[in-house]
């Protein structure tokens, strides 16, 4: 039996990969082949950890394409000899780049705003046998979704939101093995946080103030990427005597060391004794959150805001700690930093459950499996 061809498309952040690209100037003289092996090495995402398991599995061949990595998917082009115009250059290439792959399952990742590439695609790659779609972050938009046969999701809500949809959920997981590209530090950060901060209330309001509230209090090692799209800057804060914001703002302004990908983010993960985590404005109720696997795939103590589903995922005060106010994550950081045995205790159950439940092995059979069962 032929193996099952799957293709990934996906974007990233374009201040990722404007710094990949800075940092790494050998790109410009080397293949595509080769400049993407070296691009996911970094392990930014979910990088090619797909492609590896479902290979894994015996039952699949797999692609890998950054769409909005120009300088990337212009090498491609200009290796397959592939013409574009300037002005459409993304749906271009990539519309090739499936043609030329054949797939028989086409998973677009980042679909959002725009659904008509993929009535495009499948129009134009008859090869095409299943289309899967993401929507992890509550979009709720089923026009988005109109031209898909299966939506994936790890939020619970939109697990039942999509009712005329066939759904899969998705948890998220960790790739065992970017633990041998990480290095110890001597000097461990007590409590971090990376991730992203847009001040808006639909994104991450209450994390912008839990953040800068804990890290006048605690020692707070803060990687903030995202954080100039504030929708008012401090000088618009106090004209509209939005003190609160204000403060919060210049807080962690002071305190911030800058973006963190790949695997400079792992390694400070990796370093951290805690490591403070806070879902989105838009996912009140239930976890779903990549840094949690991420966090306890490391070794770090895992300290996230409570949801109503965490059980579901990890064992509280024996694998993971929950907070509920800024005053109980301000205790419990205090607590645990007192208690090593303790706080080595719970992360080390916490990183054992996500390497035999969340790895990104067992990620990849289990969707593998579901993906045989309907193709």
């Amino acid at each position: 039996m032929s193996k099952i061809r799957f293709l990934k498309i996906t974007s990233n952040y374009p201040a990722y990969i404007d710094h990949m690209v800075k940092v790494h100037p050998i790109f410009s003289s080397i293949t595509y082949s080769e400049v993407l092996e070296d691009y996911f090495y970094d392990a930014y995402g979910w990088a090619d950890f797909w492609k590896i398991n479902l290979e894994a599995t015996g039952k699949f061949e797999c692609g890998e394409v950054i769409m909005n990595a120009e300088f990337l998917q212009k090498k491609w082009a200009a290796e397959n000899k592939v013409k574009y115009s300037e002005t459409d250059w993304k749906n271009e290439i990539v519309i090739e780049q499936i043609k030329v792959f054949k797939p028989d399952v086409l998973f677009l990742v980042d679909q959002y705003n725009d659904n008509s590439l993929s009535l495009k695609i499948k129009q134009q790659v008859p090869s095409i046998k299943l289309l899967l779609g993401w929507d992890g972050i509550l979009w709720h938009k089923p026009k988005t979704y109109e031209h898909m046969d299966v939506i994936l999701t790890p939020v619970k809500e939109t697990m039942s939101f999509y009712s005329d949809k066939k759904m899969y959920f998705h948890k998220f997981g960790f790739e065992e093995n970017v633990l041998k590209r990480l290095k110890k530090n001597n000097d461990p950060y007590e409590t971090s946080f990376t991730g992203s901060i847009i001040p808006h209330p639909d994104y991450h309001l209450s994390r912008l103030h839990l953040i800068a509230d804990l890290s006048r209090k605690v020692d707070m090692n803060l990687w903030i990427g995202s954080f100039t799209a504030a929708p008012m800057g401090p000088l618009t804060a106090i004209v509209k005597r939005q003190w609160k914001f204000y403060s919060s703002i210049q807080q962690i302004r002071n305190k911030n060391k800058g973006e963190a990908y790949g695997l400079n983010m792992f390694n400070i993960l990796y370093n951290s004794k805690i490591v403070f985590n806070s879902h989105g404005d838009n996912s009140p109720k239930y976890a779903a959150n990549m840094r949690m696997t991420e966090v306890t795939g490391t070794g770090a103590l895992l300290l996230t805001d409570w949801k109503e589903n965490i059980g579901e995922f990890f064992k509280p005060d024996e694998e993971i700690i929950t907070y509920k106010t800024v005053g109980e994550a301000l205790d419990k950081i205090k607590m645990l930093l007192k208690n090593d045995n303790l706080r080595k205790t719970i992360a080390a159950n916490g990183h054992k459950r996500t390497l035999t439940e969340y790895s990104y092995k067992e990620r990849m059979k289990e969707l593998g499996n579901f993906i045989t069962s309907i193709i």
